[in-house]
């Protein structure tokens, strides 16, 4: 019995042992996918560039000839903008994310800004975050749909926050983020040139505020930020707890622009139940935003204001201006510049007229900065044609010969609709739409990016597109007392 039992083991030993070697020599190893490597002639794009597809090397090669490549994501950037010696602030971060999230500070600082724009508010209970309006219903919502003012909420409150679509304005199942997430974001993707504009909506006492820039030196590190507020108090505080940061004052918006940006609610708004609903209600609080806003406005511009406000806020600082303010006084910017100081400026009747004003002044007449709700190519080209086409490339492609056969005028933001006009021998241009590449005009495309906006103790006015289908869009956030 036994003697059988070790021939059984040995046998079934030989056999288990033969399968195994013959099913390592039928076998074979998986194919190993080659890793892709980016073609010679596009090693030198950064690293979003796109390259692969049909054409792509003649496709990055004709935008090279204009100081442009092609992202990955389709969009069109600048290989440079060393031509453009001004500093482009994203205002409230990318104008095509969502306020308030993290795509908004990443694709900002993916394309390129000089600087990113957010606002910070406090919550009840200390907590700093990347919120704009003092309450929630326009950028946020709240999942009950309940108004609340941002002093009054909770971390959990704002947690259960919702984002909305800025072209939709449909709930994103995504939610606001707080001050910290900001700045780990922003400190995440930034280049080292790259800073943080940190405006301050909040009433913050010396401890928030410490607790403030101690978050930023944190993440960010002392060279990677700065501050700007409507409130000089406020400003004052910082610089005692920062006295090397740089501190921008932001002077309230022109009365005229304060004016003209409630006319144009009004006629935007004119066939919207809401505004039908709440006619008398809009009306009034209109009026009286206008009047109050005119009755405190006050001017800093001149030589003894500057030099009082330098006094108090040190000479790393600035002042932002509206920028009717600034064309009504162009001497600010060489009067402060005489006292150490910077001048940006921001509009509140949208980056189409901020821009038509700046293309108005001399090179040496623009303002240090901009805060914009455009993309720094935009600016770059409208201001200093750094995307002028050096001819140096004979393209080889369809594609290729139509990029190089457009005029300096061409839109790039609006690349991928302008290829609808590839055939047809028209394109888009920065200024005046649809055009023919031999110069005749074709069409006019209405710009229809919203009027940004921003909040100086008048009614906080929508920068949402104006639905006219429903009246559930919220289009003017008015002093609420059932707010939380």
């Amino acid at each position: 019995m036994t003697g059988r039992t070790r021939h059984f083991t040995f046998f079934n030993l030989i056999v288990i042992t033969g399968l195994v070697i013959l099913s390592g020599c039928k076998s074979t190893p998986e194919p190993v996918e080659p890793a892709y490597v980016v073609p010679a002639a596009l090693a030198h794009l950064p690293l979003d560039a796109a390259s692969q597809g049909l054409d792509i090397i003649d496709t990055q090669m004709a935008l090279g000839d204009r100081n442009l490549y092609l992202t990955n994501h389709g969009h069109i950037k600048m290989l440079s903008t060393a031509q453009c010696p001004i500093d482009i602030s994203a205002h409230r971060g990318d104008f095509r994310q969502p306020e308030s999230s993290y795509n908004a500070i990443a694709a900002a600082l993916n394309d390129n800004f000089n600087s990113v724009e957010i606002d910070v508010m406090l919550l009840k209970d200390g907590t700093w975050v990347n919120h704009h309006d003092s309450q929630t219903g326009r950028a946020t919502v709240h999942y009950t749909g309940e108004r609340y003012k941002l002093e009054r909420m909770s971390r959990k409150d704002f947690s259960e926050l919702k984002l909305r679509d800025k072209d939709t304005n449909a709930l994103l199942n995504e939610r606001p983020i707080t001050a910290t997430e900001a700045f780990k974001i922003f400190a995440a993707y930034r280049l080292p040139s790259q800073k943080l504009n940190v405006e301050i909506k909040s009433d913050a006492n010396g401890q928030e505020l410490v607790d403030l820039d101690n978050m930023l030196r944190k993440y960010i590190g002392l060279s990677g930020y700065y501050y700007s507020a409507a409130d000089q108090d406020t400003l004052y505080k910082l610089r005692g707890i920062n006295p090397y940061v740089y501190l921008g004052f932001l002077q309230g918006g022109h009365p005229t622009s304060i004016e003209r940006l409630r006319s144009d609610l009004r006629k935007g708004v004119k066939n919207d139940a809401y505004y039908l609903d709440n006619q008398d209600d809009i009306e009034l609080a209109g009026r009286y935003g206008t009047k109050r806003y005119r009755s405190r406005y006050k001017d800093y511009t001149s030589s003894e204001a500057l030099r009082k406000l330098q006094n108090k806020l040190g000479s790393n600082s600035g002042i932002h201006l509206d920028i009717r303010s600034y064309m009504q006084h162009l001497a600010v910017k060489s009067r402060a510049h005489s006292l150490g100081m910077k001048v940006y400026t921001y509009s509140l009747n949208g980056t189409d007229y901020h821009q038509t004003q700046l293309l108005k002044l001399n090179k040496n007449k623009l303002p240090d900065g901009v805060i914009v709700d455009a993309t720094p190519y935009k600016i770059c080209q409208r201001l200093f044609t750094a995307s002028v086409p050096a001819k140096r490339y004979q393209p080889l492609s369809n594609l290729g010969r139509y990029i190089a056969s457009l005029p300096q005028d061409a839109d790039f933001d609006r690349f991928q609709e302008m290829l609808g006009y590839q055939t047809e021998g028209y394109y888009l241009s920065l200024n005046d739409g649809l055009k023919s590449i031999t110069g005749a005009k074709k069409a006019q495309v209405k710009n229809t990016t919203p009027t940004p906006l921003l909040e100086h103790g008048f009614p906080t006015i929508t920068d949402e597109k104006i639905e006219h289908k429903t009246g559930e869009t919220i289009l003017l956030t008015l002093p609420d007392s059932k707010a939380k």
